[in-house]
């Protein structure tokens, strides 16, 4: 796969609702966008939060794409420790792209086989774990020929045979 199709950022998009409602987890908005951070698909469940949250979707998103990893790694690199520049330099980055990225979880890197990428999912509305967690499950679920970075999920309230 070279890259993203209308086609399969849609199936990604439903898979992630899906998935939370599996889990009966709060409603959210999810993103999803090419290597370029252009929307694909954008949906937003019933119920949930109008103001705010599918901002959040869409700047976990850019920010996969923006630092070629996941946004909760964004977060990690930069927000863990007592290293005041690196938080500083955080701060910096969100700042000039106009707030466009996101230091949380809920947003998964999308690769093809060659490693190349070739998109992001970003999910907003529940816990970041949650957020995460339904990102990666709706690749995994798939059967598209997609690694996910993170490779794995730290949820710990989602029902794992799901």
């Amino acid at each position: 796969m070279k890259k993203l199709t209308l086609e399969i950022a849609d199936a990604l998009a439903n898979g992630v609702i899906n998935c939370v409602k599996r889990n009966q987890f709060p409603p959210v908005a999810v993103y999803v966008v090419d290597n370029n951070a252009n929307v694909l698909v954008q949906k937003r469940m019933d119920g949930c939060v109008q103001v705010g949250i599918p901002e959040f979707s869409y700047a976990k998103a850019y920010t996969c794409i923006v630092t070629n990893s996941a946004s909760r790694e964004f977060r990690d690199k930069y927000a863990s420790g007592k290293d005041a520049s690196k938080f500083c330099q955080m701060l910096s980055m969100v700042d000039i792209t106009g707030g466009k990225m996101a230091a949380f979880p809920g947003g998964v890197l999308l690769r093809n086989l060659n490693d190349d990428v070739v998109g992001a999912i970003g999910v907003s509305g529940a816990s970041g774990d949650e957020d995460e967690y339904v990102g990666l499950r709706s690749v995994w679920d798939s059967g598209y020929p997609l690694k996910t970075q993170p490779k794995e999920h730290s949820c710990t309230t989602a029902g794992f045979s799901k």
